[in-house]
């Protein structure tokens, strides 16, 4: 026999596997897929904001319209400037990498900005997640409750349709009227009205069960109470700080001024290397330049160049650029405390219906208890002949009234607790595993 720690493996295994293939069919729904392919695109921006090395190519054509030397037609003495003949186009190339060791600087900022760009995403996809799990849920939930709906409406038929016999008994033997018939009649067709009305929901119900999960009829896993966790609205608004203060860092370091730095190495009278950084960025970058005209003398006899430069934009504005860039900041942790406030009233507002639909449930669990008694007493009386089927078949529809009660108080506690994964971003297939 096994123990009790043994059955409550075995029930975590079932539920497991029970989420699981409860779950699947949702990895494949467009507005799931729309979400991951947006973090994907989000992850394939912060890759290319930190690729380590990147090319740059450029070039360019020039013609020339050359008017004829003056003079005679030969020149006897070609060192003569009017004697040297003029091309009549030009090129240059040139070809560069820019290397990334370490994000700084305006990098720093754009990898920032995109990683807070993936957080983004990944948050939405989260919450696209739950969003469709949860309404799955619903749907699966929904269904049983209509078909609890259904059987209720096909017992009030069946009650119905034995009251309206025992009132046409009663009037065959002078004990019910013609308008007692006829109000029973009526009551029948009010039934057999609300059966197909039960009917429709149902197959509406199915129809949007499998919309979701592909199949009309599912066992939903159970829902665990989700513990504290951090709202989406709250995750947004530090997203929010950060990227303000990226901004302020950008407004900062726009009025630094920036030291350049390059040596270019003349490897020919056409070709050049050089190499430059910059202390805004801290990115060496290598470039060869090819060009068709060549150096002259005496820039022939140049083989290095080292440049050092210094430059600053002071504008008139930037105390108040920098004033606004820390009033976005100041704002930004002001709507995340705002944030914070109203999400911790919101989740004891939702915690408070959870309870209150949890009494909901065990009123209801009892009322079917009470159901389940009644209905036993009345087949008992019947089977003593002190009450007629009619009794019995009243109690049964009770019962089934009951019962239908239990399902909305269980759907209503489960949306409740649906509520909450909503509210926290929380998928229910990370949960309930």
């Amino acid at each position: 026999m096994k123990g009790p720690k043994a059955l409550i493996g075995a029930a975590l295994v079932l539920n497991l596997g029970l989420a699981q293939g409860f779950f699947t069919p949702l990895e494949n729904h467009p507005s799931l897929l729309q979400a991951r392919l947006g973090l994907e695109a989000a992850q394939a921006q912060l890759r290319a904001t930190l690729s380590p090395v990147s090319l740059q190519a450029q070039g360019g054509f020039s013609f020339f319209e050359v008017n004829p030397p003056p003079g005679p037609p030969t020149c006897p003495n070609p060192l003569n400037p009017q004697c040297i003949a003029l091309p009549t186009d030009g090129r240059q190339i040139t070809l560069g990498l820019t290397f990334t060791p370490f994000p700084f600087g305006d990098v720093s900022d754009a990898a920032n900005q995109a990683a807070l760009g993936v957080e983004q995403a990944a948050l939405g996809l989260r919450q696209a997640r739950t969003q469709l799990e949860a309404q799955a849920v619903e749907s699966a939930l929904r269904v049983r409750l209509a078909e609890s709906g259904l059987e209720v409406a096909r017992l009030g038929v069946r009650l119905a349709q034995a009251n309206l016999e025992a009132t046409r008994l009663r009037e065959s033997r002078g004990a019910a009227s013609p308008s007692e018939v006829r109000q029973a009649e009526a009551n029948l067709r009010q039934a057999a009205l609300q059966q197909a009305d039960a009917e429709r929901n149902l197959a509406l119900a199915k129809q949007s069960l499998a919309d979701l999960i592909g199949q009309s009829s599912a066992t939903p896993p159970r829902l665990a109470v989700p513990a504290e966790g951090v709202p989406p609205q709250v995750r947004q608004a530090e997203l929010q700080v950060a990227n303000a203060q990226i901004g302020f860092d950008r407004a900062v370091r726009g009025v630094l001024p920036v030291v350049q730095g390059s040596y270019t190495r003349n490897t020919s009278d056409n070709d050049s290397l050089t190499l430059s950084i910059n202390s805004r960025t801290l990115q060496p970058s290598l470039s060869y330049t090819n060009q068709s005209q060549g150096r002259s003398a005496p820039q022939d006899r140049i083989v290095g160049t080292l440049q050092i430069g210094l430059s600053a934009n002071i504008a008139f504005g930037v105390l108040d650029a920098l004033e606004a860039a820390q009033k976005q900041v100041d704002a930004a942790r002001q709507a995340l405390e705002a944030a914070r406030r109203n999400s911790k009233l919101q989740e004891d507002l939702l915690r408070s219906s959870l309870q209150t639909a949890e009494q909901g449930l065990a009123n209801a669990l009892q009322a079917r208890a009470d159901a389940e008694r009644s209905l036993a007493e009345a087949r008992e009386r019947e089977r003593l002949g002190l009450s007629s089927p009619l009794a019995s078949l009243q109690a049964e529809l009770a019962l089934a009234q009951a019962r239908l009660g239990v399902e909305q108080a269980e759907l209503s506690r489960t949306q409740r607790i649906l509520d909450l994964y909503r509210f926290y971003a929380l998928p229910l297939s990370e949960v309930n595993r």
